[in-house]
């Protein structure tokens, strides 16, 4: 009996190991994440004080949001060169970021207007054009050092609004382009 108690404490004192040691990769991984999220803020605050990005902690990363109105012109997936030097400011902490085994997804998202005539040829909705700047920002991110393994372009089209469509204001924040930065699992 008193073998089984030695056994049964062994295995406690185990448990209790491996999840104080569960908790403090947990608290590492969240100090990583809460350093990254800083020095981002630090990079883009001007863009930050102009209500251009706003930087997010989330459960599962980092979520960077950026309107449309910095990346790309009204009817255009080119980017802007206030977006393209923003994109700069950033790039290579996103190349240190994906070197540590991170990945950078980039959403594009429209409001629920429908595509222009002079898109309509090329980006027939907003499912296509959203893909399209999504996917002119990973070439940018690529262009600037950033692993292109570990971007990804995606497109919610006007399938997620963070706002009303049924005011200019709201349509204008439901244009914008997200980075989701996720640790490694």
């Amino acid at each position: 009996m008193r073998r089984s108690s030695m056994t049964a404490a062994s295995t406690l004192l185990a448990l209790l190991a491996v999840s104080h040691l569960s908790g403090c990769v947990m608290k590492s991984r969240y100090n990583t994440m809460l350093q990254q999220q800083q020095a981002l803020e630090s990079s883009l605050r001007v863009e930050i004080n102009a209500d251009q990005v706003k930087i997010e902690q989330l459960e599962n990363g980092i979520r960077v949001r950026v309107a449309n109105e910095l990346l790309h012109r009204s009817g255009s997936v080119e980017l802007h060169p206030n977006g393209r030097a923003a994109l700069d400011k950033v790039a290579g902490q996103l190349a240190d970021m994906a070197a540590h085994g991170n990945r950078i997804d980039v959403v594009g998202n429209t409001d629920d207007v429908p595509v222009g005539r002079e898109l309509e040829a090329r980006y027939p909705t907003n499912w296509e054009l959203a893909g399209a700047r999504a996917a002119t920002v990973v070439r940018h991110l690529q262009k600037s050092g950033v692993d292109p393994t570990k971007l990804d372009a995606k497109s919610c089209g006007q399938y997620d609004p963070v706002a009303s469509n049924a005011t200019a204001a709201g349509r204008a924040q439901n244009r914008r382009t997200e980075l989701f930065i996720r640790p490694p699992e």
